[in-house]
């Protein structure tokens, strides 16, 4: 039997035995919160329970879930059943000790914590039982069994089925915690659950204990505060006529006295202690908070805390923009997504975030929008709590063991990539001669799913990536102050040889033999470089033809955007004549640039190794190194990502040819109309006029996109949030510059691009690389400082602007601008 321990006894390799509940109490008591005492039984002990039960047995339990009724008389017997089971003595026992030392006349809370609650994909919010104000060792352990019975109600059961959990690995710890006989109790999340507002702090509340707030059933205040000003913005007092409260042994519905009802029931002193108690529990956890508190004889009591799981949505292109720039097809979409859906979940667990329910990223009308709200509270999270050198030294141990699967992932992820290879170059063999329409499907279908095992963990790279930057940022101000830290910082981080460099090493190489041959370097500034390829005009130089083709087997996956209706390198080659052409003969060698960032990189970390302390040497070296290495890592994964692909474009053209023949679409490409349910019933059989009309109607739909700009915010003009004056962006790289601006909408217009003028676009990605040579500047309407233009910027000493909202459209080609890098403004001079 395993020892009982208070909530401050616990050790960190006993904490997953406590289930959500009890292990969020013991972090909370450790952080110095006011938690009431209290102590958890394991879950071992419900396993041994049931163990000892010799008719029961978890795996063989057959409900009927698509009858719910029955389901209610199933749990409903199997519950009656082991009612009757006994509890260990010794259990018992220990219970009972634990009660005696409590203050005399003290009631304990009994509450489920099972082992799946507070999970980012379920909650588990409510599914199990709860019991309040239980007098004495015997009514204790008569609730503890039935908190273990409670995760076989019916209502658990037809959850856990949902969600997809089996239900054998069910268990359940229970919190026995000293009860509080509250006078105000309630809820606060720290941040707001209907709009999603970070900097809200909203609390509900009422007279008596908290089950009133939590149950929904009883008339509550409402008060939301904001965390930064500490101000009260909106109270909301309810007629409060009824409450819960505790008796001699459990709990009554009580009636408010009536010269209280319509009162506040907390003052506003008290309503701004309990939004600074949610915001601390915020920052102590670096994630949203969902907080159960109770005022007791003046003192503020906090009684559980748990992540927030539902991130409301506050659609804008402000992250979605760099990614996805133009308007994506539905079937597209619908496998980028699934994948995105699947890597996100695996992400977070893999980096021990609590994660959420519903999307990063969703398709509304034509263009893909970022949910802000996600991407700022992933953004907001501190991976190292430390603010001073000292304790930063203690906290290595803790970041270590947290953080281990980070500091292993690349080395799996490069044995895996083998793997995701080998994969590659299988499907690529795959004959789509004499193929039915169901064969090219699932040829498709495993295209993509091949494509979505390898990207599960890529996110937790990119993320990864961001957080060393933050973490490696904030070292660097540690040890040589705020003043110096940026320049260090890039330092730092200056000459990692990404597979983006490779490739515009391999485009120099190139351009140089092109410019070294006076016709070849005539024909290609003279001539439209797709009328070149059209008209085989490169046979005339086998050498340069030759070289143009290896670079293209090696690189020509390379995307112009993520989706699958888009052809790649390979299938306009035309474009990397492009960019050719738009790197001039005089431009500086990647190999001296990459030198250069080697040896600054190396002075950099010699200088600041020197001047810290000796205990957090070999930590920092190991920061600097992570952050070098996920550098390499993030551009890698995107660089290998997109191997997928030709291969879904491929695939999904082979079925469009197949539904031409048949007389079902007129053009290939308008499979990539259809959304992915929608073809699984074509190629199955089915072809109704509707469903056919649908992929034509969007089509219309797609077209018609691509001649607009979409909303920045969803449902809102961008224009009416614009404000007169300069334009306001996020600081991408440092440095002033002014000059006429060129703005670039699409890939075709590379050779048009003037050397010296401001490159304005909605993102730029690593294919844009060559036009950095010929820029002043760069302002795009997407991004941050660690997107590719921010980087790329940097790298080359170019101001740049990121995150402008609306720029390709405020902005005109051959206006003058004043570029300020380091503020964040773009300034227009003249038109």
């Amino acid at each position: 039997m395993n020892p009982l321990k208070s909530f401050a006894d616990v050790s960190d390799a006993e904490l997953d035995e406590l289930g959500g509940k009890g292990r969020n109490l013991v972090l909370l008591t450790r952080g110095g919160f006011p938690v009431p005492g209290g102590f958890v039984v394991p879950a071992a002990c419900y396993r041994q329970w049931v163990a000892s039960i010799d008719w029961f047995d978890p795996h063989a339990h057959a409900f009927s879930y698509d009858q719910p009724d029955v389901v209610v008389n199933q749990s409903a017997a199997l519950r009656e059943r082991l009612a009757s089971a006994p509890v260990d003595p010794e259990l018992v026992r220990q219970i009972t000790s634990k009660l005696v030392a409590w203050p005399a006349g003290s009631a304990a809370a009994v509450r489920s914590s099972s082992t799946f609650e507070d999970l980012g994909e379920a909650a588990f919010a409510g599914q199990h039982d709860t019991y309040l104000n239980c007098v004495g060792a015997d009514e204790v352990v008569e609730k503890l069994r039935s908190c273990w019975i409670s995760l076989w109600t019916d209502r658990a059961i037809l959850y856990r089925h949902s969600r997809g959990f089996r239900h054998a690995d069910a268990s359940m710890a229970v919190v026995v915690q000293q009860q509080v006989r509250a006078e105000v109790a309630g809820v606060a999340f720290s941040i707001h659950p209907v709009t999603g507002n970070l900097d809200t702090a909203t609390i509900d509340a009422n007279y008596g204990l908290g089950e009133s707030v939590v149950s929904g059933d009883f008339a509550v205040d409402h008060f939301e505060v904001d965390k930064t000003s500490r101000t009260i913005t909106s109270r909301q007092i309810a007629n409060k006529e009824r409450c819960i409260r505790p008796t001699a042994n459990g709990t009554e519905e009580a009636e408010v006295d009536s010269a209280r009802r319509d009162q506040p029931c907390l003052d506003d002193a008290q309503i701004l202690r309990v939004a600074d108690l949610a915001t601390r529990v915020e920052a102590y956890y670096s994630w949203p908070q969902d907080t159960e508190w109770a005022m007791a004889g003046g003192e503020l009591l906090l009684l559980q805390a748990r992540p927030v799981t539902i991130i409301p949505p506050r659609w804008t292109r402000d992250e979605s923009a760099e990614r996805f720039p133009q308007p994506f097809t539905p079937l597209s979409w619908d496998f980028v997504q699934t994948g995105f859906r699947r890597s996100l979940a695996h992400s977070l667990r893999l980096m021990g975030l609590p994660g959420f329910q519903g999307d990063w990223f969703d398709k509304l009308g034509q263009y893909i929008y970022g949910n802000q709200n996600a991407v700022e509270v992933i953004r907001r999270y501190r991976p190292v709590r430390a603010r001073t050198i000292d304790e930063l030294s203690a906290e290595l141990p803790v970041l270590r063991e947290r953080y281990a699967n980070l500091i292993e992932l690349p080395a799996r992820w490069m044995r895996d990539l083998d793997r995701y290879l080998l994969q590659i170059g299988e499907l690529r063999s795959f004959s789509y001669e004499g193929c039915t329409a169901t064969e090219i499907w699932q040829h498709l279908s495993r295209v993509v799913q091949v494509g979505e095992e390898y990207f599960l963990p890529n996110i937790a790279i990119s993320m990864t990536q961001g957080f060393l930057h933050g973490v490696l940022h904030g070292l660097v101000q540690l040890a040589v102050g705020p003043e110096l830290a940026l320049k260090v910082l890039d330092g730092l981080l200056s000459g990692v040889e990404t597979k983006t460099v490779e490739v515009n090493t391999e485009l120099y190489a190139l351009a140089q033999m092109a410019h070294a041959d006076a016709s070849l370097e005539q024909l290609l500034a003279s001539v439209p470089s797709e009328r070149i390829v059209a008209e085989r005009r490169l046979e005339t130089f086998p050498e340069f033809a030759a070289a143009l083709n290896t670079f293209l087997e090696h690189h020509g996956h390379r995307e112009l955007a993520i989706d699958y209706f888009v052809p790649t390198w390979i299938d306009c080659p035309w474009i990397v004549l492009d960019l050719l052409n738009a790197i001039p003969a005089d431009a500086a060698k990647p190999a001296d640039t990459s030198n250069d960032g080697r040896r600054r990189y190396s002075e950099t970390e010699l200088k600041v190794l020197a001047v810290v302390p000796d205990d957090i040497r070999y930590a920092l070296r190991e920061v600097i190194r992570l952050a070098r290495v996920y550098t390499l890592l993030d551009d890698l994964e995107h660089y290998q990502t997109t191997r997928i692909n030709p291969l879904a474009r491929q695939a999904a053209l082979a079925l469009g040819a197949q539904l031409v023949d048949e007389g079902i679409l007129a053009s290939w490409d308008d499979v990539f109309f259809f959304r992915r349910a929608e073809l699984e019933r074509i190629v199955g059989g089915e072809r109704s006029a509707a469903l056919i009309e649908a992929g034509r109607k969007r089509r219309r739909e797609f077209e018609e996109a691509g001649r607009t700009q979409p909303d920045w915010n969803y449902g809102q003009q961008t224009e009416a949030a614009l404000a007169e004056g300069a334009m306001r962006g996020i600081p991408g790289s440092p440095g002033e510059v002014e000059a006429a601006v060129f703005v670039v909408d699409r890939v075709e217009q590379f050779k048009e691009f003037p050397r010296g003028a401001i490159l304005v676009a909605r993102t730029t990605n690593p294919a844009w690389t060559p036009l950095f040579y010929q820029a002043a500047g760069l302002v795009t309407d997407s991004g941050g400082p660690l997107s590719h233009g921010a980087v790329t910027a940097r790298e080359m000493g170019l101001p740049a602007v990121m995150a402008v909202a609306g720029a390709t459209t405020r902005l005109k080609t051959g206006q003058r601008v004043r570029v300020n890098g380091s503020a964040g403004s773009v300034e227009v001079l003249s038109d």
